[in-house]
């Protein structure tokens, strides 16, 4: 059985895959900023169907937060009963679940900017990179794109995109992550610095 979480978006996704490609187990949490709230009892349900073999774990691009909750416990599931631990880039899933093959994933990053990656024939050709609204269109064009798209024509700065992960293309991806000869570690994609900063008073302290 293969283990995938991903918390790169508002809310936790958990899902179990057996290596003939059976949903064992999918679901979501349902309130945003509860990751850590949230995850645990997903996990339970997931491990309830057997013993992993391996854990898949979104890398994001996402928050930093709520990314770096599901990294420490894929990481620390891996290590706690040693087992592989692989990385899945997020923007992969939402590919998968879209069924895009050529063209572009988004998802929102908040601050005016968007998360995108570039496939063709199903593939990952570029990316992932973060983009203001306006440099990401001009980047796509007339090319397809799924996703949180609508944010490239919103000029409302708080506006906020509706894509979450999906559990069971989310599954998918790690099954095929997991089986790699060489699949990318469980490190985050944050792709800029954190909104909390040292301010310059602070700036010559040790923690």
């Amino acid at each position: 059985m293969i283990l995938a979480l991903d918390t790169a978006g508002p809310y936790p996704v958990v899902a179990a895959v057996s290596a003939e490609e059976d949903i064992l187990f999918a679901g979501s949490g349902e309130r945003t900023r509860a990751h850590a709230e949230d995850l645990a009892p997903l996990l339970r349900e997931a491990l309830s169907c057997g013993e992993p073999s391996a854990v898949a774990v979104g890398r994001g691009p996402g928050a930093f937060t709520g990314l770096r909750v599901g990294l420490v416990a894929a990481q620390t599931l891996g290590w706690a009963i040693n087992i592989p631990v692989a990385g899945v880039c997020s923007l992969d899933v939402v590919a998968v679940q879209f069924g895009l093959s050529d063209g572009w994933a988004v998802l929102d990053a908040r601050r005016d900017e968007v998360y995108l990656a570039q496939y063709q024939r199903g593939i990952r050709l570029d990316g992932p990179m973060v983009l203001s609204k306006s440099g990401a269109q001009e980047r796509i064009d007339d090319q397809p794109a799924v996703g949180d798209t609508e944010l490239l024509r919103q000029p409302d700065r708080r506006a906020r995109g509706g894509t979450s992960i999906d559990p069971n293309a989310l599954a998918a991806v790690a099954l095929v992550a997991c089986q790699s000869r060489s699949p990318e570690p469980p490190e985050p994609d944050y792709l800029r610095s954190p909104d909390v900063t040292w301010s310059a008073a602070n700036s010559g302290r040790s923690i």
